[in-house]
């Protein structure tokens, strides 16, 4: 699978994980392990966490703590495609002035608000005892200056390609703006919603709560190349 044009991501199956290679990223770009371990750490909830034998190697593209200019190429031992996304974010977070922030916001139906806090880990309990899962939703709030016609297209390809569970992507105000006629239309809020079925493995009891770093990811990628 490849993706983007002007900063490109190839990802493809090695016999034991991923190969993850990045091209045209600038060089003297600072990055340490500890960026990369801090937002693979996110994927972390209540009766889920990361497989312990996952290892990542850097075959080239950075060196000292900072990038070179050479294609970026990781090899992500028991990794998939779609955590390997996370490696392309942090470093397409490094140049962007504001990163964005994904946010939970429904659980099983249930609201993602303080307030819910002891229903959703009830819920959640629920999943884990049960070998069952919980379907999800979460948004990302983006730049004002996003341009929205090309995020769009390139979020949506690589979301669908990489998370098999992605049932439904809504941009700005999303489906409500087709109650309204265009003269009632404010400004576009600058968002995108992503709505999640339970996992397909079961092993994760809710997808938004593991996988909002990887759309996070996904969103940085697509802001640089639109």
């Amino acid at each position: 699978m490849i993706f983007g044009e002007k900063i490109k991501i190839k990802f493809e199956n090695i016999e034991d994980g991923t190969k993850l290679t990045i091209y045209n990223f600038p060089k003297s770009i600072s990055v340490t392990a500890l960026d990369f371990g801090k937002d693979l750490a996110k994927r972390t909830m209540e009766g889920y966490s990361p497989n312990p034998l996952e290892e990542i190697d850097i075959i080239s593209g950075i060196e000292n703590e900072s990038t070179t200019g050479e294609d970026i190429i990781f090899l992500y031992k028991h990794g998939d495609a779609a955590s390997s996304m996370i490696l392309a974010g942090v470093l397409c977070k490094k140049l962007l002035s504001q990163a964005p922030k994904a946010i939970p916001l429904e659980i099983g139906g249930i609201y993602h608000g303080e307030k819910n806090e002891a229903y959703i880990r009830v819920a959640i309990q629920k999943m884990i005892i049960t070998h069952d899962s919980l379907g999800s939703s979460l948004e990302i709030n983006l730049p004002i200056d996003t341009n929205m016609n090309n995020f769009k297209s390139i979020f949506s390809n690589i979301a669908f390609s990489l998370i098999p569970e992605t049932q439904a992507i809504q941009f700005g105000s999303g489906c409500s703006v087709t109650k309204k006629a265009h003269s009632n239309l404010t400004s576009m809020p600058k968002r995108v919603e992503i709505s999640l079925a339970p996992n397909i493995e079961t092993k994760i009891p809710a997808l938004a709560l593991v996988y909002d770093i990887i759309f996070e990811s996904i969103a940085a990628f697509s802001l640089l190349n639109s």
